[in-house]
Formats: C-alpha cells, structure tokens, sequence
C-alpha cells in the first residue's frame, strides 16, 4: 500500500510538470506513453495468441505528437493515413499474418493509438482542458469507490467488475463535475494560463460527462483484460499496473472535453 500511494504521488508530480512545463517536455512524455501503451496492447493480444503487426503503430505512436504539435494538423493525416495502408499492406503480403491478427492490429490502432491524437488535440487548445481529461475521471473514480463502499446495494455489471455498483457509479458522476469545478478553480493559475478558458458551467458539465465517459473507458479496459486473462496491462508502475491501467478512463475522456468544447463554442 505505502509502495501505491508513493507511486500514485509520484505520476501527479509528473502530470503535474507535463502540464507547466508544456513544449518539448509534453510532447516527449506523450510520446513515450502512446509507445508503451502500444506495446501492452500488443502484449495483451498476443496472451490470446494473436500477432498483430506493431512497427507502424510504433512509428505512428513515436511521430504524432510532433506532427500535430510541431508541423501542422494536415501532416498527422498523412501519418494516419501511411500507417492504416501499412498495416493492411503488411497483410496483403504476408502469409504468416493472419486476418485475425490484421483485425487485432487495427483495434490497437484504433485504441489506444487514436485516442492519444484527441488527447494531443485537446492539449493543443488549453491547458485547463488537459487538466480537466484527468481531473474528471480521477475524482469520478474516487468519488464511485467510496460512495460505493458506502451506499453500494446494486450491481453494475458484475460480469465485468463484480464490486462496481450503481450507487457508485451515480458517485463517479458527481465526481466528474466537482473534477470540472476544480479545474476552474486552477486554471486561474498563471503556470495555468491559456488562451481558452472555459466558464464553470461549461467545465462542470464537461466534467459530469467524464464522470460517466471515464467509467466506461475503465469497464471496457476492464473487459479487454479478461478476455486476455491478464490482472494488468504491464507493471511499470508498482501497484498501479502499465499504462493503459493508468489511462484507461482518460483516453476515453479526451474525445470527449474536445466534441463538448467545440459544441460549448458554438451555443
């Protein structure tokens, strides 16, 4: 437990610092995550037996930041596209690679790989809002253990997650919307500044429907786990498992802060 909560500490410090420090630091620390979640995912379909082809999701997990980041949105297209045609490619003319491992690698491109672009695009608009991918999910989750712990009578979906409840999941909604009220709070911050700022309301809805979206993103990882029949995605971070444990809800989150702020921009 003492090893889980210095581990828990340490990744704030360094979202913490991804977040302030911004520029080269960001763009290398979302890189390095994308890579590895490509590696767990692939680590997780071969556990079923399956081999998906993983260079071109390496290369496009290693190049789409900076390309987004650093050149223009028109390029991360172009890498979108190179390795979709890589990968069907790579099938068409290899006979060892069975379609189901072709199906497999384009799940992998799909989630996570796809989900790390939203995440770079909404950092691309505002700090506050890539806080609020993270502040979101992680009070919702807090909020859903303990008013789970507490009040939890009905299950969820105990076929998936046996201890999650309906009570708990009603929490994780409510702490979605208080995760978007603290962004508001911090995004007052000088080292916080941006552009965008959002108003309260606009970030304590956003962040209620994190609350629910952030559920889903950990139940379907949940889901992929068990039918991989593996307890973690990896063990890179002591007590907390891989990345994608770490992630899960936060992928899932950043499509979303980016549609609710284009839809909130235009009302």
């Amino acid at each position: 437990m003492k090893m889980r909560v210095l581990v828990g500490a340490g990744l704030i410090l360094l979202f913490a610092a991804i977040l302030v420090i911004g520029g080269w630091f960001q763009v290398l620390a979302f890189t390095v995550a994308a890579v590895i979640s490509i590696y767990e995912m692939g680590r997780a379909c071969r556990a079923k037996g399956l081999h998906p082809c993983l260079w071109p999701l390496y290369a496009f997990a290693a190049l789409y930041y900076a390309a987004y980041a650093l050149l223009a949105p028109a390029w991360l297209g172009v890498l979108a596209l190179c390795c979709l045609l890589a990968l069907c490619t790579e099938r068409i003319f290899n006979p060892a690679r069975t379609t189901e491992d072709a199906i497999c690698s384009l799940f992998v491109f799909m989630y996570p790989a796809a989900l790390y672009v939203t995440l770079g695009m909404v950092a691309s608009l505002s700090k506050s809002l890539l806080l609020l991918c993270f502040a979101a999910p992680l009070m919702g989750d807090t909020a859903a253990y303990f008013i789970g712990s507490a009040f939890g009578r009905h299950k969820l979906c105990p076929h998936i997650s046996p201890k999650k409840t309906v009570e708990g999941s009603v929490g994780g909604f409510v702490g979605g919307a208080l995760g978007g009220m603290l962004t508001y709070a911090l995004q007052g911050i000088p080292a916080l500044h941006s552009a965008i700022t959002p108003t309260l309301w606009q970030l304590a809805l956003a962040g209620l429907l994190c609350g629910g979206v952030g559920q889903i993103g950990d139940l379907f990882a949940s889901t992929v786990k068990r039918w991989a029949d593996i307890k973690d995605y990896g063990n890179i971070f002591p007590g907390h498992g891989g990345v994608m444990d770490r992630l899960d809800s936060v992928l899932m989150c950043a499509p979303l802060v980016y549609v609710c702020m284009l839809l909130m921009w235009l009302l």
